[in-house]
């Protein structure tokens, strides 16, 4: 091999290199970003209101019409 030749293969080895280094920094930097947009959206969804707390459905108050409860009627009462 001819010491041009050996310069030019340095060359173009230290290009193919630098352009691998580049390749993994930028697949990190995706890696990264993704991992926290992937831990951002489930801290989000979780942000609701627990299930032991909130109220069931059928007590809650559809259109947001205030009425009080019903009760059951009462029965007659016995005398002795």
């Amino acid at each position: 091999m001819s010491e041009l030749s050996r310069r030019q293969q340095a060359r173009d080895d230290r290009r193919d290199n630098q352009r691998v280094f580049v390749f993994s920094v930028t697949v990190a930097i995706l890696v990264m970003l993704g991992a926290l947009i992937y831990f951002y959206a489930v801290d989000k969804r979780g942000e609701g209101p627990s299930r032991e707390t909130a109220p069931p459905p059928a007590a809650q108050v559809q259109g947001g019409a205030q009425t009080a409860p019903t009760t059951a009627p009462t029965a007659p009462q016995q005398q002795k």
